[in-house]
């Protein structure tokens, strides 16, 4: 490729992060990138960061806009077997057959992106049976996925996509007929899951969860003989940080000094959330990114003339 040499009074950053680099996951955020990856990879991989800390200036803390979600043969993202991998009224195991959380954390995906992610090797299993396909398929979702997905919207395509996901052995998706079988598929101890199963089920009977405090809403037994399981992993929209800005959106050098005509906005710059996002201010992100790209030019613009 060839390189440019720009001349300008100003230069505003706005390059989207570093998330799409796998090594700078490892590096900057000290995650795992096998277990904690881009769901929408198009290249971001922290070049605007690299030419401000090259100008100067100072590496800030990092953090990502983090979700739960699946993949694997036979799964569409964003399709309807995706889609159920968000809800809240399945039984979520780990790869020991243990349960390990309240699964409507489904709710507040950034937060079920970190307890997905505790787990031995970054994964877990969203199990449910036939008649949450039949409440899916004919009411609807109860957690959505943004405006991409929103509450309530029927799936009517699940039943074909998990028919679809089991006659190509998909690595993401299980079906059985039983418990003892479902172990075997999903490689997890028998007695783990039976006793998860068992202790889930009356939890749903009883309408109190005395293990996590899921809500009673969500509280679904498994009751029917056809058992299904989605491979449930970490996954990030974007990172989130990587330089300290002042009120001006200028750049902070080692000393906290704004680096003379340079700015960065939106997804460059750290501090904007804490190490997790948080769910309940949804659009952060992007209203930042819009406000910030003005008046970094505004503030540019002005200190140009």
């Amino acid at each position: 490729g060839n390189t440019y040499t720009i001349s300008a009074k100003a230069v505003i950053l706005a390059t989207g992060g570093f998330g799409d680099d796998p090594q700078k996951v490892k590096d900057w955020a000290h995650r795992d990138p096998e277990g904690w990856k881009s769901s929408v990879p198009i290249g971001k991989t922290g070049d605007g960061i690299i030419m401000a800390t090259k100008a100067g200036a100072a590496m800030g803390n990092v953090s990502f806009v983090q979700h739960l979600g699946t993949e694997g043969k036979g799964i569409k993202f964003l399709g309807n077997l995706y889609a159920t991998s968000w809800q809240p009224s399945a039984l979520w195991v780990n790869c020991d057959g243990n349960r390990f959380s309240n699964e409507d954390v489904a709710f507040s995906f950034a937060q079920a992106a970190n307890a997905i992610y505790e787990q031995p090797h970054h994964y877990g299993w969203s199990i449910f049976d036939d008649s949450q396909v039949k409440y899916i398929m004919e009411k609807g979702v109860d957690s959505g996925i943004g405006v991409l997905v929103p509450v309530g919207q029927k799936l009517p395509n699940l039943q074909k996509e998990i028919d679809e996901a089991v006659a190509v052995k998909s690595d993401g998706f299980k079906a059985a007929d039983s418990v003892a079988q479902l172990a075997k598929e999903l490689s997890v101890p028998e007695a783990n899951l039976q006793k998860a199963v068992d202790q889930y089920n009356k939890a749903c009977e009883v309408g109190y969860d005395g293990e996590y405090y899921k809500e009673k809403a969500y509280l679904r037994p498994l009751n029917t003989k056809k058992l299904y399981a989605i491979k449930l992993k970490a996954y990030f929209f974007s990172s989130y940080g990587g330089l300290n800005t002042n009120r001006k959106h200028q750049v902070l050098d080692k000393n906290k000094k704004p680096i003379k005509g340079l700015y960065a906005t939106g997804l460059e710059v750290s501090d904007m959330v804490g190490p997790t996002y948080s769910t309940w201010s949804s659009g952060h992100a992007f209203g930042f990114a819009s406000y910030s790209g003005r008046h970094a030019a505004l503030n540019a613009i002005e200190e140009m003339k």
